[in-house]
């Protein structure tokens, strides 16, 4: 059965193009943003670039002839006790999906529209990370292949060093920011844990190159996943963030 939803009424007459250095809530999709983000000044609301101007229809290379269908509203169900819970989860990132979105009703598909955006590759120090649907090597920081092996059992995309010593899952990153934001609010940046990522590869061959390599990486995929491309063209939030450990 075909599933018609029709897009929210939104005047995006009075949103504007505003920098913040802390990060907010998007409206839009739901998820964390950072720095760049269109501010409505009528209501405050906020919402990611990518939030702001979503297409009507999309593709992504990932999924072969797949064709989402921007939506404005999640999908949800009945959990335990009656509440309404959400349905979906990002087929990239692993994370629900709460608000805006693409969907593939074919193919029973979804992405966040940052998650849409991701690089299919990073040069990062001469390492090359591909991003990839299938992994053979455990994450750097869950230290598992998929995500989960739960009712939803969900791969999810992985950045992956040419070399196959670095792996890295898009969720575990988004996480990361998550964890930091419930314990330092707009200090999240600042005060992100990446010891983990530093003690799984501490002790091989050229781990300096490694952690010179992982600074680059971590800011340049926060940058997409946060929605802010000024992050790649600043070291402010990964050197504060290195400073602590």
């Amino acid at each position: 059965m075909a599933i018609t939803r029709s897009l929210t009424h939104v005047c995006y007459d009075h949103y504007e193009l505003k920098t913040y250095a802390k990060l907010f809530n998007c409206d839009g999709c739901k998820m964390k943003g950072f720095g760049e983000r269109y501010t409505c000044n009528l209501c405050g609301h906020e919402l990611h670039k990518k939030c702001r101007h979503p297409k009507s229809e999309v593709s992504h290379e990932n999924f072969g002839g797949s064709i989402f269908t921007f939506l404005d509203k999640p999908f949800t169900r009945l959990g335990k006790k009656n509440r309404r819970e959400f349905s979906k989860c990002c087929d990239a990132c692993g994370k629900d999906i709460c608000g805006f979105n693409y969907h593939c009703e074919e193919d029973n598909l979804d992405l966040h529209p940052c998650c849409r955006k991701l690089e299919k590759k990073l040069v990062i120090d001469d390492t090359i990370f591909d991003l990839e649907t299938k992994v053979s090597s455990k994450c750097g920081k869950c230290r598992k292949k998929k995500i989960s092996s739960d009712e939803k059992n969900v791969q999810g995309w992985s950045y992956v060093s040419q070399c196959k010593k670095y792996h890295f899952h898009v969720y575990c990153i988004n996480e990361m920011v998550h964890e930091a934001y419930m314990k330092h609010g707009d200090l999240a940046l600042e005060n992100m844990d990446l010891r983990d990522l530093v003690r799984y590869n501490r002790n091989i061959e050229g781990g300096n190159t490694f952690l010179t390599t992982i600074k680059s990486f971590i800011k340049i995929l926060l940058s997409a996943l946060l929605g802010d491309p000024t992050m790649l063209f600043s070291n402010f939030a990964v050197e504060m963030i290195w400073r602590g450990i």
